[in-house]
C-alpha cells in the first residue's frame, strides 16, 4: 500500500492555492501540516514576549489565511486535511489512517 500511495503523492505543489504540503492530484486531496507556532496551535503556541502585538497580529493573519485557503479549496472540490505538527509527531498513524480512508473513498 505504501508504494501505491507514494506514487500518488506530489509534495509541495506551488500551483495549488495555499501551497499544500502534500497533494494527491488525481483524488483532489490536499494535506497541510501546520506548525504549532506559525499557525497558532492552542496547545503549544507560545508567543515571544518581545514585540508581542506583532506576533499576535502575524499569527492571527496566518489563521485567517488558513480559513480562506480551506474555503477556496473546498469550493473547488478539494478534500482538505490539516494536521498540527504535534499530532503528526505523536499520532502519525491516526493522521495516515484519515488520509488513507479518503484516498480509498474518493
Amino acid at each position: 500500500i505504501a508504494g501505491d500511495i507514494a506514487k500518488q503523492v506530489n509534495p509541495n505543489i506551488k500551483t495549488i492555492f495555499g501551497k499544500p504540503d502534500i497533494v494527491f492530484r488525481k483524488k483532489k486531496i490536499v494535506v497541510f501540516i501546520d506548525s504549532c507556532f506559525w499557525h497558532g496551535c492552542p496547545k503549544h503556541c507560545r508567543l515571544p514576549s518581545a514585540r508581542r502585538s506583532y506576533w499576535v497580529n502575524k499569527i492571527n493573519r496566518n489563521k485567517s489565511r488558513d480559513k480562506e485557503v480551506n474555503r477556496i479549496l473546498k469550493k473547488e472540490d478539494w478534500k482538505v486535511f490539516r494536521f498540527w505538527e504535534h499530532n503528526l509527531k505523536r499520532n502519525h498513524d491516526s493522521c495516515l489512517k484519515k488520509i488513507l480512508l479518503a484516498l480509498k473513498n474518493n
